[in-house]
């Protein structure tokens, strides 16, 4: 959250940049909370809702799939997922909203190991056991068991080091990140463990080892702290906010938190893209918001008498009298735009970048290809290994659909209700590119990709050759999708909200994921709640 903002007028004007899942949220919260406000949203693609996309399509017997190109599952212990679903309830499309159990099939994990070989991450005693004598294990206990025990006076200076430094300094070897977090790294950020910022990506982790000398013996202290925090009504803070802020039933705000926190993940009927899409036919409907889709923002000025803000587009004349802008695209979009080039200097613009991930669906009819011990959510792949085709992992959805209940709230007595039986089928989404894609001058053609895919599930999964030849294949570029976290990110971000805060006095605020709290779909959420939360009372003060 970015402050402070300058609060708003009566019947003000607001712009915001870019039309994906955060400034979607944030025209909505605005919009619905100050209805004298004018909302105009620039989106620079034919549509909104950013990488979020559920691509309705055929296979090759031509059946309808949907095959996600972008995320698909929300955390169930979030506040930005419990703001979602009530968004969707108010849309009158919570019926969409599905849950996986935490003893599903879906919700578990697995790491590739160096011999191609499927391992669970463990969420038992046994699959501890088993995986502690696995070769991707090596470190983990031994880690665990001295963490609390060592200094925290190794530190390097400056605030900042690589998630690689940090956890290899809290757990004594090099195994545990090269092993299990990088495999995680590549799956939230498509990102090299050793160049990634730990006080971005880890920052209460360093606080913990700061405040109590060891994350284990933080991560308790908080823990409890946290589950005092909630309120007699069973709210956390923030949806406490948001339930004065719109005058919410608090009772049914506390069935959903408590619901979700039994859930590891929350889904959506028809894909993760039914949010963003109900969201925008919603805001089609408000005659104080104003969605302008093929236009991209190419530079923002300021007034220096009215302090008003203007920006100019790809198409049509500039548009002027801007009270606030809000600013959600992905901040090393911003050099080649041109969007702050008269405003900050080139050092700040030429820092951050960002990561293109290549994702493949597969699709196959009439036959669930993953045997037995191979179902699950997914597998991501570690940095310890050779990876000629530069995978990052591999996300079996044809498992997660066919685990998702269906979440009535208010429907039946007990609530829930289980979902009908489905044909069995195989479909599968391969992530590949991410921080490799640096090594190389260009991006692999969809052939090139499409048989890295295949021989990444022939080697792992043992896949014939006939399914893979025959089944639906889909192909995407993810361009420039994930900010890079570099080491020093967080420096670098307060340096450049502290100068927009200054040369806009104030007009100007900063979201997406870029400014996020943290790197998912709730995060960004959460952020442009709070942001327009803080606008809203600043407003009324």
């Amino acid at each position: 959250m970015q402050g402070p903002l300058k609060s708003l007028a009566p019947n003000a004007r607001v712009g915001v940049v870019g039309g994906g899942i955060s400034g979607l949220t944030f025209s909505y919260f605005l919009a619905k909370l100050r209805p004298d406000v004018h909302v105009t949203v620039f989106e620079s693609k034919p549509r909104t809702g950013g990488w979020i996309r559920s691509l309705d399509t055929q296979d090759n017997e031509g059946s309808p799939i949907m095959l996600e190109q972008g995320p698909r599952t929300l955390r169930g212990v979030s506040d930005g997922t419990v703001l979602m679903a009530d968004i969707l309830k108010d849309l009158k499309r919570h019926s969409l909203l599905q849950y996986v159990r935490k003893r599903s099939r879906a919700n578990k994990k697995f790491l590739l190991d160096t011999n191609d070989q499927l391992v669970q991450v463990p969420n038992s005693l046994m699959s501890a056991l088993r995986f502690c004598f696995n070769p991707m294990g090596k470190g983990v206990l031994s880690g665990y068991l001295g963490e609390r025990f060592r200094s925290k006076d190794s530190r390097p200076p400056g605030g900042d080091e690589s998630v690689h430094s940090f956890i290899s300094r809290r757990t004594g070897n090099e195994l545990v990140s090269t092993n299990l977090v990088s495999a995680v790294c590549h799956g939230i950020y498509a990102d090299d463990v050793k160049k990634l910022s730990a006080r971005k990506v880890m920052g209460k982790f360093m606080d913990y080892e700061a405040q109590y000398g060891s994350i284990i013996k933080g991560s308790k202290k908080v823990n409890s702290q946290n589950k005092k925090s909630l309120s007699a009504s069973g709210l956390t803070p923030l949806i406490s906010l948001y339930r004065d802020a719109f005058s919410k039933d608090k009772y049914e705000l506390a069935r959903l938190i408590r619901d979700f926190s039994k859930y590891p993940m929350i889904g959506l009927s028809g894909g993760l893209e039914t949010f963003t899409r109900s969201l925008t036919q919603e805001l089609d409907k408000w005659p104080n918001v104003n969605l302008e889709l093929q236009r991209q923002v190419q530079s923002v000025s300021k007034d220096p008498l009215s302090n008003r803000i203007t920006v100019k587009t790809t198409e049509g004349p500039p548009v002027g009298d801007f009270d606030h802008l809000r600013i959600t695209t992905n901040p090393s979009t911003w050099k080649e735009t041109g969007l702050f080039n008269d405003q900050l200097s080139q050092k700040l613009l030429q820092r951050p970048q960002s990561n293109t991930v290549l994702l493949v669906n597969y699709y196959w009819p009439h036959e669930d290809l993953l045997l037995k011990n191979q179902q699950g959510f997914g597998y991501l792949v570690p940095q310890n290994r050779k990876n000629p085709e530069q995978l990052l992992g591999i996300i079996f959805d044809s498992v997660i659909e066919k685990n998702y209940n269906a979440y009535y709230p208010g429907f039946t007595k007990d609530m829930f209700t289980g979902l009908s039986k489905r044909q069995e089928y195989t479909k599968l989404t391969v992530m590949l590119g991410g921080h490799y894609l640096k090594e190389r001058h260009t991006v692999p053609t969809a052939e090139e990709t499409i048989l890295a895919a295949k021989q990444a599930l022939h080697n792992h999964l043992g896949i014939s050759q006939q399914p893979l030849d025959n089944g639906t294949w889909k192909f995407v570029v993810a361009q420039d999708c994930l900010p890079h976290f570099f080491v020093g990110y967080s420096q670098w971000k307060h340096q450049v909200e502290q100068e927009v805060l200054n040369k806009f006095a104030g007009h100007i605020s900063l979201g997406g994921m870029g400014f996020a709290r943290g790197p998912g779909v709730p995060d960004v959420v959460t952020d442009s709640f709070m942001d327009v939360y803080k606008m809203v009372q600043d407003s009324k003060a």
